[in-house]
Order: C-alpha cells, then structure tokens, then sequence
C-alpha cells in the first residue's frame, strides 16, 4: 500500500465527537496549567464509561465496485470475528455495526485517485477498577486479529475515552462553579459583589488521564466594589 495511506493516522489531539448521545474524547491527556491550555478552574472528574480505539480501513484496488467489496467484507468479519463475552463493539459516530449493518459509506482519500477510507471505533466498557492498559491491549490484539480482504488495510489510532450522556453532569459542574464563587464571596466579604458569566454554554469535556475525563464550562467571573456593580447593574 503507497505511504500516502500513512497520512490517515494522523489525528487532531484535541478532538471530541457526538456518538449515539456519548461524548468520545480522541486527545491524549496531559497534565498543565489551567491559564496555559484555557481551562477554567473549576472542573468534575468523571471516570470514562468505555476505553475506545480509533480505526481507519484503506483500500487502493483500483475497480471501485471491487474496492467497496473488500472494504464491506473486512467490516462484516471485524464483526463476526468478535470474541463471544468479550463486550467488544464497533460503532460510528451514527451507528453501532453488526452482522447485518456494516456498509458504512466510503470517503474517497484527498489528492489520490481510485482510493477510498472509513473510519470507526472499536470500544469495550470501562469499570471502575478495570487496568486500562491491558483493555488498550486487548483492542489492539482484536483488530491485529482481523482478516482483511483484498487491498484493505486498517491503521489504528490513539486509544480515547468515551463517556455516556455528558450533559446529564451539567448541574454538578453548575453547583461546584457556584461553591467556588461563594468561598470567593467569602474572601472578598460584603464590599464586593461577583457576576458570573457563561453558565449557559454547552458543556466541554476533555481527557485528564488514561481512564477519566474532566467536564466544564467556559465560565468567567468578575469581583467589583458594591458601588461599581450597582453602576454595571444600572447600565444594563
């Protein structure tokens, strides 16, 4: 297969997708300061619902009824070749693959002719107490496992995160915004009022380490003298 394919690995490290109303975080996790990566102070650690690895089947053949041919036959056996009991799923960001729904569309690769790609996850609950690393292994043996057909090739991406429903941690994430700016309060004390803004944002998340996720939002607050605030108020 031409190097050109190498160029499906690369991934945005900063990358979250909607999946069938979960949340999957592609980014690898780092640990820095909250002003160096734009991160408000407040935040809920949540550990993830599944460990998931991102996978890409290429095929070059040149017929392109042939070419989806072996594409679709290497996804139903991904399927098929499943472990019983392993928990093991494979899903887009539309839908969960299966023995009989397996045909996800192609996208024919940029600046390369008669060649065409897809991509999908391959996922496996994550529970509490669960050793991440040896899941990850498990996924990737999986997928080294997997038969391919024709000229197909599968890559395999970084391992990522997923987390069922994010937006249901909304009100958490609310109620510790406002226990952080009532210790603010209480610091500044009677002379200075806190306004507080973008509490009706949509929810952001982002990975924190090899099983967890953080979830926030992009709030701000400012602290005025009790004068000041009643000018801002009356300006409004």
């Amino acid at each position: 297969m031409p190097k050109y394919i190498i160029l499906l690995l690369l991934l945005v490290l900063c990358r979250t997708a909607y999946a069938q109303d979960e949340a999957i975080v592609l980014s690898p996790f780092e640990i820095s300061s909250s002003k160096a990566n734009g991160k408000p102070p407040v935040v809920l650690k949540r550990q993830a619902d599944y460990l998931l690895l991102e996978l890409t089947l290429a095929n070059d053949t040149r017929e392109e009824e042939k070419r989806r041919d072996e594409v679709y036959e290497t996804l139903r056996g991904m399927v098929t070749s499943i472990p019983a009991g392993s928990k093991v799923e494979l899903f887009t960001e539309e839908f969960t693959l299966t023995s009989t729904r397996f045909q996800i569309p192609l996208a024919d690769i940029e600046k390369k002719r008669d060649a065409s790609s897809v991509t999908l996850y391959a996922k496996v609950p994550l529970a509490v107490g669960d050793d991440a690393g040896v899941l990850s292994d498990k996924l990737r043996a999986f997928v080294r496992s997997v038969k391919v057909q024709g000229r197909t090739e599968v890559f395999t991406g970084d391992i990522g995160l997923s987390i069922k429903n994010p937006e249901k941690y909304r009100y958490e994430v609310i109620q510790a915004i406002a226990a952080d700016v009532k210790k603010l309060r209480d610091a500044f004390g009677d002379s200075f009022e806190i306004t507080v803004e973008g509490l009706d944002g949509r929810l952001q998340w982002r990975r924190s380490s090899i099983s967890e996720v953080e979830l926030f939002l992009p709030f701000k607050y400012e602290v005025f003298p009790v004068k000041m605030a009643q000018v801002q108020s009356t300006k409004n």
